[in-house]
């Protein structure tokens, strides 16, 4: 009789999460999941790219993300959400 080991479960990222596509080493920002396939984004804007989720890993310091741990930001109320709101209003200047 053989064992079977469960799989780990598989990481996922958050809308807007730094993230590290660890097939091509690229770091990139989560978008979507579309198909059983994750798009990212490179921070500095440009073209999206797809990767398979078990590809896709948190992206520490060194990959640009912030290395920090995720369950203790999901508990911080400040932390932002992936989600766009409103874009600020413009300063007005002193004539």
């Amino acid at each position: 009789m053989s064992i079977r080991k469960r799989a780990a479960a598989a990481y996922r990222p958050r809308v807007g999460e730094p993230v590290l596509d660890t097939r091509t080493g690229r770091t990139g920002i989560y978008m979507d999941t579309i198909g059983g396939e994750h798009y990212l984004r490179p921070a500095e804007g440009g073209c999206e790219w797809t990767a398979r989720p078990e590809h896709v890993t948190p992206a520490g310091p060194a990959d640009g993300g912030n290395g920090a741990d995720d369950d203790a930001e999901s508990a911080d109320p400040t932390r932002p959400t992936g989600r766009a709101g409103p874009a600020p209003a413009a300063p007005a200047h002193a004539a």
